[in-house]
């Protein structure tokens, strides 16, 4: 074989390689992106989402100083902190695992397109740092291994990146809220008192190590149980349409002890169908949902005596 031959040769498996790369495979690219997205999350101050499991209603995440509100145009109040620390993690740099398509035909088929994916905007003040859209979730089964697909919204290409970011975007509005309701230390507690309807209200408090209920002798058992139950609630179901307007609580639990605030939990209505509201969560009403939260709270004086 003379040189021009081998040289010929060696031309033509160059090509061949080159337009492989170049038309082969949807998951390769001239044009693969190594970084989607990369943010330096202390300059961000807002994030605009438009999710499915809002109906398309834009939901704002507004950071003022160092707290986070959450916005749907109707309603605002403080937001989850977890879902923002989310969210703002998987943006810190995001890297495509790979190209899957280069067509806006397929962007329906990884839920990439307006009608099914989730719209995301971050901003730093004005400046627009981020805009992507984020489609479905796949799991692969055979490497155990989760990724979701994307789209940058000024790009056709859509790609796969690592992580379950479509859960991470795509919640409803109330799911972005602070769902605080009690959060204490029992080793901190140091008087409790129960405003309960008619002559039924008590105080449990401490002295030393021990715990009495108006003067006599608590049964350690039951008050180590209540106070274990107390140290972290959270609630899910809000009430928008709920207002004070001069009404009086119902069922008031006062909240005292060392290294805290007073803590304040009022229970509008009867016990079945309560409203409940913390001091802890001042912006935020919640529906009881279930009976077990109204007995979790506000127990009988009878159960923690010492019998």
């Amino acid at each position: 074989m003379n040189r021009n031959k081998i040289l010929l040769l060696i031309f033509g498996v160059l090509l061949i390689v080159f337009l492989w790369k170049q038309f082969f495979s949807e998951g390769e690219s001239r044009n693969f992106k190594e970084i989607l997205v990369e943010l330096d999350t202390a300059r961000v101050t807002k994030i605009q989402l438009l999710t499915k499991a809002n109906s398309g209603v834009a939901v704002d995440l507004v950071r003022t100083g160092d707290q986070w509100e959450v916005s749907n145009g109707t309603v605002k109040d403080d937001a989850d902190q977890n879902s923002i620390t989310g969210m703002l993690s998987s943006l810190v740099s995001l890297k495509p695992k790979r190209l899957v398509a280069k067509s806006e035909k397929k962007w329906s088929q990884y839920e990439v397109n307006d009608s099914l994916g989730t719209k995301v905007k971050v901003y730093a003040g004005e400046q627009e740092l981020a805009d992507l859209v984020v489609g479905k979730f796949n799991f692969q089964q055979n490497t155990r291994s989760m990724s979701t697909f994307v789209r940058l919204s000024d790009d056709e290409d859509v790609y796969s990146v690592e992580g379950f970011l479509s859960s991470t975007f795509n919640q409803e509005f109330s799911n972005l809220r602070d769902k605080t309701f009690l959060k204490t230390n029992k080793l901190d507690l140091t008087n409790l008192k129960f405003e309960y309807p008619g002559d039924s209200s008590f105080v449990l408090s401490k002295m030393g190590e021990q715990w009495s209920v108006d003067g006599l002798e608590a049964d350690s058992v039951a008050v180590q149980t209540y106070l274990n139950g107390i140290q972290n609630i959270t609630q899910r179901q809000f009430d928008d349409t709920f207002g004070v307007d001069g009404k009086v609580a119902t069922y008031r639990l006062t909240v005292d002890g060392n290294n805290m605030n007073t803590i304040i939990i009022d229970g509008y209505g009867n016990a079945d169908d309560l409203i409940l509201h913390s001091s802890l969560n001042e912006n935020a009403y919640f529906e009881k949902g279930n009976l077990q939260v109204f007995e979790q709270l506000f127990v009988s004086r009878t159960n923690l005596i010492l019998q």
